[in-house]
């Protein structure tokens, strides 16, 4: 994946916040540094800058770019919104 940062949408980040605030639990889809596509769920615990890339950091400690986010629970990423959604309805 390319190592330059994409802004996201303003609106889009918001949702996030909204999230973070709520610390309510979120699903999510999303792309590892190696492209992989990752399915999980958790808490987010800050959203912060580094090098100039914006990141979500979850309770768990795991940090996940916000130019690699698909989806938020049933928000899609502008930047991926041709991209299928992958999540089980189970």
């Amino acid at each position: 994946m390319s190592a330059d940062y994409t802004p996201i949408d303003c609106n889009y980040y918001d949702h996030l916040e909204a999230a973070a605030t709520q610390r309510r639990r979120v699903d999510l889809q999303y792309f590892n540094d190696l492209r992989q596509l990752c399915l999980g769920s958790g808490v987010i615990e800050t959203l912060f800058i580094r090098d100039k890339v914006e990141y979500m950091r979850l309770k768990s400690g795991e940090e996940i770019r916000l130019d690699h986010l698909i989806r938020l629970d049933d928000k899609q990423a502008p930047l991926y919104s041709d991209y299928p959604d992958f999540s089980c309805g189970c």
